[in-house]
């Protein structure tokens, strides 16, 4: 199963929307990993939202392009 996440940085005030078949792992990566990405630079984050959306990841991952592009 394929999941839309939104994560929120409350040290920042700022959401990021993500789609991942392990949201709990995605949440960890995004508050662990050492590499230079975009939500990096925004730690801590928590999980506001995990919404089970289809077994294709292509689905979720059309709902997640259409959530960034009705909120951005």
């Amino acid at each position: 199963m394929f999941y839309i996440y939104i994560i929120y940085s409350a040290s920042c005030d700022i959401y990021y929307v993500g789609q991942s078949n392990d949201p709990e792992r995605r949440l960890r990566e995004h508050n662990e990993d050492f590499k230079n990405s975009y939500t990096a630079k925004f730690r801590p984050w928590s999980m506001k939202v995990r919404y089970p959306v289809s077994q294709l990841r292509k689905d979720a991952r059309r709902l997640e392009l259409y959530i960034n592009l009705i909120y951005s």
